[in-house]
């Protein structure tokens, strides 16, 4: 408790906002602007902290500012006119309500003011506002309600990015109820709470009355009489809706100017909301201070939902045996004997790319935004053809069972060794991520422990992998595969009769361009058609061409021509499925646009939508599904990750070192480095679980992402550029590892998704420059696109 006496000595009246503290502001504060004192109304503007310093603001630059404005509190706003501190919207300036809206905010460490457009509609006082995480990923300034000086208002506003760019004011669904005198507060992710304020019917009539007639009408009225709100009320930021959400305990009484606030409970479990103070009746204040505890729907598993969790883990345990009674030879293990269907490897493919993290975050990415993503899907199938043409007779035709082999005949063994490194390593930084997401994500709205679902995956992954081989891995990828596409299915179902059918689904989506795909503008700093265009090839690329989870799939099938087939299958479904997917996040949109109510105000994060939805809202039995579909997409990915680990450890260095090694030899070595893998990645992802802060772990893994994310640029150069060394390469590499990490800093206005596609471009004409200085003396026949191995080689 800090007791500390303002500045300008007693003040009311004025504009005052709490930064309750956050990432990029830690320090809690409370920002005050304007008011009347004992000497009139004045604009000076101070800082409060938490430790009692108060530092003097500039004034307030319109003059004076009483009859409070609307002030929200939002660090990091830094678009436009906006800076890191406070907003202030109308109150009264020289006596009289105004629309005009100024930013108070540091730039370059100087507390500095910004005038903003002014507020459309009537000028007003005593109006609420709000910052908040709103749609199209954008922020977004809220202001409701207050008074014009005659009546009571309750339209909404919004101060957000349009769809060209641009900062504007965009009309909202106005408030429920009169926002005089309320509290407006952020909570969650999303949402916002108006608290207690006049009753707008109540309110007008004083405004229409002379004050004598007022006054000698309510001199007997009670709390009772004045019908200030008792409802709580949410607002959600991303649909824009409004709806009740509770009523306050029989016994309290509503108030108007009250201190109140959003806070975490002090044992670090939920979260409370904080009123004090206030009038319960005009001109009569009281102390009293109330605590209420948000209580979160949670979903409770039954016998049913663990009865189709069971199943799908048996399931895929017993796949796992079965494979491990079949003989095993270095070939059937690593490669599948080259047994494997095409339509079953293309399958495998598309679940291997699929990982949890995608079922969850393409539906959420497409809830708070739009489809302009989609173009990423679309180049996995432009890509087909340029790896089946280019790069696929290489794989299948050197009789190859890493990937890394090529890099090795084409330019040398340190090349080799630095590719096979970086993606082990990378291997381990992923099978942690991947099993610690879904973990959170499902332990934030079910009952499930995050470190049962890290085990769960973990362990049962390890087990099928360690017995079975790739076959197995592949197998149990085609069937989880369609598991989880069975369920995204259902739950596309769901939410679509949910949000009223089809054709209100449409029409609600379309209203709010939530089909929109392709944004044509000639930017770099937004993800335009061009900026998802370049992620999505050079990603897309990557994952096709370098990564030997995917290469490894090639070489299992019986034949080159098979091998296509799978790639081009692979691509159809990954379309047809990414069509799901964003269809989910869409009707997601849908469905809490018209079931505002339903939403879990408290939700700390927009990733938690999808497992809140299912977690809230879905049967038992089909949520029992949807989860086995995640912990199907966790594992897919899992099982690739280890055992294509396993293959390139054992490839690339035992036996590349070990010439004598012989088959059963190696099956042993792959099956113990799939514990050693996988049990380094659950433990990471066990301790990940429990760390407060994993920044420097994301950074980390951040790095050697992009690591690996240059090893394309290797096989494009090793293939297309025959006069380039391995010298060359691995210089324009470098280069490629430096633009990639360092542009951001130099260029901060381009987006991130341009980083790959610039690092990359580099890295190919910096290595074709210096192949003029340090040329390349080895052969190269049937190792470039120039000079292809032949069929017969295979």
């Amino acid at each position: 408790v800090l007791d500390k006496a303002l500045p300008q000595g007693t003040a009311e009246g004025g504009a005052w906002v709490v930064n309750a503290g956050n990432a990029i502001d830690p320090k809690p504060a409370l920002l005050c602007v304007g008011g009347v004192t004992a000497a009139g109304p004045t604009g000076d503007a101070f800082l409060l902290d938490a430790a009692g310093a108060v530092t003097d603001l500039p004034d307030f630059p319109a003059g004076t500012l009483s009859m409070p404005a609307a002030a929200a509190w939002k660090p990091g706003m830094t678009a436009n006119a906006w800076a890191d501190g406070a907003v202030f919207v109308g109150g009264s300036l020289g006596g009289a309500p105004t629309n005009r809206a100024f930013a108070l905010g540091q730039k370059d460490g100087k507390w500095e003011w910004a005038e903003l457009p002014a507020l459309p509609g009537p000028a007003r006082v005593q109006a609420v506002a709000v910052t908040q995480n709103g749609d199209q990923k954008s922020f977004i300034l809220a202001v409701f309600g207050g008074s014009d000086g005659k009546a009571a208002l309750t339209d909404g506003w919004g101060y957000t990015k349009t769809f060209e760019g641009d900062w504007a004011w965009k009309p909202l669904e106005g408030a429920p109820v009169c926002t005089v005198g309320a509290s407006f507060l952020p909570v969650g992710d999303q949402h916002a709470l108006l608290v207690g304020g006049y009753d707008g019917a109540t309110w007008n009539a004083a405004n229409a009355t002379p004050a004598v007639e007022w006054a000698a009408k309510t001199a007997a009225w009670t709390p009772a009489d004045y019908k200030w709100n008792r409802g709580i009320y949410s607002w959600h930021a991303v649909t824009g809706k409004w709806a009740a959400f509770g009523e306050l305990p029989e016994g309290q009484l509503p108030r108007c100017g009250a201190a109140a606030a959003i806070l975490p409970a002090a044992d670090g479990q939920g979260t409370r909301l904080f009123v004090a103070g206030g009038e319960t009746m005009p001109r009569v204040r009281t102390a009293e201070v109330n605590l209420a505890a948000f209580e979160r729907q949670g979903w409770r598993f039954d016998w049913e939902s663990w009865v189709v969790i069971g199943l799908f883990f048996a399931s895929m345990i017993g796949m796992g045996v079965y494979f491990a009674l079949k003989p095993k030879t270095a070939d059937t293990y690593f490669r599948g004997g080259k047994s494997i269907p095409w339509y079953v490897a293309g399958v495998s493919i598309y679940a291997t790319m699929l990982s949890s993290i995608t079922f969850i975050s393409i539906p959420t990415m497409t809830y708070i935004s739009d489809w302009r993503y989609f173009t990423m899907a679309l180049c996995i199938l432009a890509l087909a053809p340029i790896a089946i043409y280019f790069y696929l007779p290489f794989f299948c035709r050197l009789n190859i069972t890493s990937a890394y082999e090529y890099l090795e005949r084409r330019f040398n063994v340190g090349v080799r060794l630095f590719g096979a490194a970086a993606f082990n390593v990378f291997m381990v930084c992923r099978v942690a991520v991947v099993t610690l997401l879904p973990a959170i994500a499902l332990g934030a709205v079910t009952d499930i422990p995050i470190w049962v679902a890290i085990l769960l995956c973990g362990v049962a992954t390890i087990i099928y992998c360690f017995f079975g081989g790739v076959d197995a891995v592949i197998w149990c990828d085609f069937v989880q595969g369609l598991i989880l596409l069975f369920g995204a299915i259902v739950v596309l179902v769901v939410l679509v009769m949910e949000s009223g059918g089809v054709g209100e689904f449409a029409s609600v989506a379309w209203g709010a361009k939530k089909f929109t795909m392709w944004d044509f503008r000639p930017l770099l700093s937004e993800p335009v058609f061009w900026v998802v265009l370049i992620m999505g090839f050079v990603s897309n690329l990557n994952s096709y061409t370098a990564d030997q989870c995917v290469v490894q799939r090639y070489i299992t099938t019986p034949d080159e021509k098979a091998a296509a087939r799978s790639i081009w299958f692979n691509g159809i479904l990954s379309v047809i499925s990414s069509v799901i997917f964003y269809l989910i996040g869409t009707a997601l949109y849908t469905h809490y646009f018209k079931h505002p109510e339903l939403m879990d105000v408290t939700m700390p994060k927009s990733d938690s939508i999808f497992p809140t939805f299912m977690a809230i809202e879905l049967h038992p039995v089909i949520a029992g599904l949807i989860v086995a579909s995640i912990f199907a997409a966790t594992i897919s990915t899992l099982a690739t990750n280890l055992n294509s680990s396993a293959t390139s450890i054992v490839t690339d260095f035992i036996a590349r070192f070990r010439k004598d090694m012989d088959g059963d030899a190696q099956v042993r070595w792959g099956r113990w480095l799939v514990i050693v893998v996988g049990g380094l990645g659950v433990v990471a992802a066990l301790i990940l679980a429990e760390m407060p802060n994993r920044s420097l772990f994301d950074a980390f893994q951040n790095f050697i992402g992009t690591l690996t994310g240059g090893l394309s640029a290797l096989f494009l150069i090793g293939i297309f550029m025959p006069r380039v060394s391995g010298a060359a390469a691995m210089i324009g590499l470098v280069v490629n590892y430096v633009i990639s990490l360092g542009i951001g800093y130099v260029c901060p206005g381009l987006h991130f998704f341009t980083y790959g596609g610039i690092g990359l471009a580099a890295c190919v004409i910096v290595a074709w420059v210096l192949s003029f200085v340090l040329p390349n003396r080895k052969d190269t026949n049937g190792l470039t696109h120039f000079s292809p191995p032949q069929k017969e080689e295979a």
